[in-house]
């Protein structure tokens, strides 16, 4: 039997917004989308505020949506990467504009300026 998560007739968008708005999603997006791929470690060391299990999660829920790849290496200790995939690299890019939009926004209201 297939494990519904959502109601029949539920808005996708709804779906895809809840996943990027959830705290430190769109920051590992953005993080990911500046390097082709990166350790558990260093996603964790540039989000220096995230524990290990909400990163954790974080990457789950990003790895099921298939945003993101994860690769185990049998290595001792265990070596995982992440990296994006082509949906991915698509919702990097709409996370960077928003970042960038943000950073104009930022700009105008420390200089005064009105956004007519």
């Amino acid at each position: 039997m297939k494990h519904v998560t959502s109601p029949e007739g539920y808005c996708s968008v709804d779906k895809y917004l809840s996943l990027i708005s959830t705290k430190w999603t769109a920051h590992i997006i953005y993080l990911l989308g500046k390097s082709e791929l990166m350790r558990f470690g260093q996603i964790q060391k540039q989000l220096a505020l995230v524990s290990s299990k909400v990163l954790s999660s974080r990457l789950k829920s990003l790895e099921a949506e298939q945003f993101i790849w994860r690769e185990q290496q049998a290595t001792i200790p265990v070596t995982v990467n992440y990296g994006l995939t082509a949906k991915g690299k698509e919702l990097a890019e709409i996370v960077s504009l928003v970042v960038d939009k943000s950073d104009t926004w930022d700009a105008s209201i420390n200089n005064g300026q009105d956004m007519d």
